[in-house]
């Protein structure tokens, strides 16, 4: 139990004697859970980053991710940067949206496809510079934005 919710449950108990209990229990236990989710997704969304921090390093040749054009036959080098990624939920998986820098200093966007698999999380798809499927999606209301 952390200590602002010790706290309250102190204060509360020195100043509704006659039923302190029953609203102590009720106050300490609405505490705990809140906190209970809040450092659950958290701890997700620092999983989901990492994942995706992984998945990003392991993609990298000489620093860059490289990106084959299947109708040209051209290469594009995409480069990370630090922003910080959008994270949205999709039945029982997630999205994480970020940027990466193309070799002439545009920004582009990146859409990972995470999933479950036992405790640990993997990106399935990526989609580098289209958002039409993400778009497709949040207009059906079948994403939700987690952060």
């Amino acid at each position: 139990i952390n200590q602002p919710a010790t706290f309250i449950c102190v204060y509360v108990r020195r100043s509704f004697k006659s039923f302190r209990w029953p609203f102590t229990v009720a106050i300490l236990l609405s505490f705990g859970f809140s906190t209970a989710r809040a450092d659950q997704s958290v701890t997700l969304l620092a999983q989901l980053q990492t994942v995706m921090q992984r998945h990003i390093e392991g993609q990298l040749i000489d620093g860059a991710l490289r990106v084959r054009d299947l109708s040209s036959g051209d290469i594009s080098l995409y480069y990370p940067t630090e922003r910080h990624s959008m994270v949205m939920s999709i039945d029982e998986d997630y999205i994480l949206c970020t940027d990466l820098v193309s070799e002439s200093g545009e920004s582009v966007p990146v859409d990972f496809y995470v999933t479950s698999a036992g405790d640990d999380y993997f990106v399935y798809q990526t989609e580098i510079n289209n958002r039409r499927p993400l778009k497709a999606l949040m207009k059906k209301n079948l994403v939700e934005r987690l952060r």
